[in-house]
């Protein structure tokens, strides 16, 4: 009976209702559920679950439809059926394009490349992501200082803004039409740098929500390859971890990395979580 009650409730919503239904049904307390979320590394406050599920606020934020969409998988509900009773985001002051957190990111390949003077002069990036709400139309990206976007594929660029910390640009990769819960997309865009980040001996990438599969790849051009290769990372996802154009000494060497014979090194995160991780070099 329970089980069926719950399964028309996902059908019809409200979603308050579908959440409550859902937790009573499981047996789970909000205190549990709270703490395996942070086991996942999901960081939501007890008294906005508590919210949720009396109806007096609703997820909307990029971090809070993160936790939404843990939150299906800890209650084993079917992906998305809770996400799918939310509707459209609401208009926010004078906003009224969709918010641009209503994504996740599955997948983010990228590679570098660093030319026979030792600087980065190019970088590519393939992303795939889903929707997690009705309506989302694009995804952001955060650039440092020195990084610039260059071009899109499967996508056009939209605006480009400082973020909350004012040291980096936001750039918006708007997708071709608005998406529906669950739906997924491939955009790609490259990157060419300047000033210190041109000199950087690392590349950082900025990972401000969980992200299933994370590739970094660098592959240098020059008859002289590195002497060594480090696994970076900073739980800040904010910070450059170590980068000369930043001076941050919050990271960390996780573990060498090793150059093959075509001059390329790679670094691979299954469910990288949000932090900022790449791969730095040493000449000599």
């Amino acid at each position: 009976m329970a089980d069926r009650e719950l399964a028309e409730v996902l059908r019809s919503g409200p979603f308050e209702h579908a959440l409550r239904v859902a937790i009573r049904t499981r047996g789970l307390s909000l205190d549990r559920i709270h703490a395996r979320l942070l086991e996942r590394g999901v960081h939501i406050s007890l008294s906005s679950l508590s919210y949720w599920q009396r109806g007096r606020s609703r997820p909307e934020r990029a971090a809070s439809l993160v936790a939404l969409r843990e939150l299906e998988v800890i209650l084993t509900l079917p992906a998305y059926s809770l996400i799918g009773l939310l509707g459209p985001p609401r208009p926010r002051g004078r906003r009224t394009d969709p918010a641009p957190g209503l994504t996740t990111v599955l997948s983010h390949h990228e590679q570098v490349v660093v030319g026979a003077d030792g600087r980065r002069r190019l970088a590519r990036a393939r992303l795939v992501v889903r929707a997690v709400a009705p309506g989302a139309d694009r995804c952001v990206v955060a650039h440092p200082p020195g990084v610039r976007l260059l071009r899109t594929d499967y996508c056009r660029p939209g605006r480009s803004s400082p973020g909350e910390t004012g040291a980096f640009t936001l750039d918006e990769l708007i997708f071709d039409r608005p998406l529906i819960a669950g739906e997924t997309r491939i955009v790609e865009y490259s990157t060419g740098f300047s000033g210190p980040a041109h000199d950087a001996d690392r590349h950082v990438r900025h990972l401000v929500a969980p992200v299933q599969q994370h590739v970094v790849q660098v592959k240098f051009e020059g008859p002289v390859l590195p002497v060594r290769c480090f696994h970076t990372w900073s739980p800040d996802p904010w910070s450059v971890p170590g980068d000369s154009a930043s001076g941050d000494s919050a990271s960390q060497d996780l573990g060498e990395l090793h150059v093959d014979a075509f001059g390329t090194v790679h670094l691979v995160d299954a469910g990288a979580l949000p932090g900022a991780r790449g791969i730095r070099w040493e000449w000599a």
